[in-house]
C-alpha cells in the first residue's frame, strides 16, 4: 500500500503548494486558456490521487477480510519500518467504512452545493425574463435600472441581462462588444465550470487549491471572453465598454458580469497585450507544469514497484 500513501501525500502537496505557483504563472492572463487548463489539471490530479489512494486502500482492506490476515502498510519509502501491521479483519472493516464515509460526505456536499448554485442561476434567469423586456437579440433582456450593468446567467434558456443605464451609457460598438463578451461565456459553458469549482471550494473551504482555483479560473474565464469579444469587435470598443460599466455595483453571485471581476487587470491586458515571445514562454512553462502534474502519479507507481 505504499502507492496509496504516496498518492495521498501527492494530493496534499498539490493542494497546498500548487496554488502559489499557479497563481504566479497565470495571474497575468498571457494565455488564459492554458492557465485554466493548468488549474484544472492540478485540481483533477489532486482529486484523482485521493480517489486512487482510497481505492487501493479499499482493495487491500477487502483482501484482508477475505483471508483474515493483517492488513499491512508498506512504509519503507517513508523511512519507517518496512511493514506496519493493522488488526486483521477489524482493521480492514474500519478502513473500508472510513474511506466510504469520507467519500460519501464529500461527494454529497459538493453535489448539494453545485445543485444549489444551478437552481439559483436558473431561478435568476427566469425572474429576469419575467421582469425584463425582450430585445431583438436572442436571449438579451433589458431591465429597468439606472446603474449601468451587463451580465449573463445560466438557465433554460440562458439570459443576458442589460440595464437601461447600460444602454444609455454605451454606444452601439461598445454594446456589441459587451454582448459578445457575455455570449462567449454562454457558448463556452463557463457557468457550468464555475459551478463545479465553486461547489468544491464551498464544500472544502480549508483546502487552498480549490478555493484559489475557483477564484483564479473565474478571472481567466473573463479574459477568455474578453479575447473572444475583441476578435469580433476590436479591443477599443470592448475596453471602453468595460471601463464604462466598471464601478461599485452589486451583481448576482450566480452571474458572470462583463465588468464584475478583475477589471483593472483585464483593462491593462487589453491595452498592452503580451508579445508573441512572452506568450510562447508562458505556454512552455504551463505545458511543462501540466505534464509534470499528470506524470507524477505514474512515477510514484513506478517507484513503489
Amino acid at each position: 500500500m505504499t502507492t496509496a500513501l504516496w498518492l495521498l501525500v501527492y494530493g496534499g502537496v498539490l493542494t497546498w503548494l500548487a496554488p502559489p505557483l499557479l497563481t504566479r504563472l497565470t495571474r497575468s492572463g498571457v494565455t488564459p486558456h492554458m492557465g485554466i487548463a493548468a488549474w484544472l489539471t492540478a485540481i483533477g490530479a489532486a482529486l484523482l490521487s485521493w480517489i486512487g489512494a482510497v481505492a487501493l486502500i479499499a482493495v487491500a482492506a477487502v483482501d484482508g477480510i477475505k483471508d483474515s490476515s493483517a492488513v499491512t502498510l508498506c512504509l519503507k519509502l517513508f523511512g519507517l519500518s518496512e511493514r506496519a501491521p493493522l488488526p486483521g479483519r477489524l482493521g480492514s472493516v474500519v478502513l473500508i467504512v472510513t474511506a466510504v464515509a469520507i467519500s460519501v460526505v464529500v461527494i454529497g456536499r459538493v453535489s448539494r452545493s453545485v445543485l444549489g448554485l444551478r437552481a439559483r442561476s436558473h431561478e435568476h434567469a427566469r425572474e429576469a425574463r419575467m421582469i425584463g423586456h425582450p430585445t431583438d437579440s436572442p436571449g438579451v433582456i433589458v431591465v429597468d435600472a439606472h446603474r449601468p450593468a451587463a451580465y449573463c446567467v445560466s438557465g433554460k434558456p440562458n439570459a443576458i441581462v442589460v440595464t437601461t443605464g447600460a444602454l444609455d451609457a454605451l454606444d452601439r460598438s461598445q454594446l456589441s462588444a459587451v454582448l459578445a463578451h457575455e455570449n462567449a461565456h454562454i457558448a463556452g459553458h463557463h457557468h457550468q465550470l464555475l459551478m463545479v469549482l465553486r461547489g468544491l471550494a464551498t464544500s472544502l473551504p480549508r483546502l487552498p487549491l480549490f478555493r484559489s482555483g475557483a477564484a483564479a479560473v473565474a478571472d481567466l474565464l473573463e479574459m477568455c471572453a474578453d479575447d473572444a469579444a475583441a476578435r469580433r469587435f476590436g479591443t477599443r470598443p470592448l475596453l471602453a465598454g468595460l471601463l464604462t460599466l466598471a464601478g461599485p455595483q452589486r451583481l448576482p453571485a450566480d452571474g458572470l458580469a462583463a465588468a464584475g471581476t478583475a477589471v483593472l487587470a483585464r483593462a491593462v491586458r487589453l491595452a498592452d497585450p503580451a508579445q508573441p515571445g512572452m506568450q510562447w514562454r508562458q505556454r512552455i512553462a504551463l505545458g511543462a507544469t501540466m505534464v509534470s502534474t499528470v506524470s507524477a502519479p505514474a512515477v510514484i507507481d513506478l517507484l513503489c514497484h
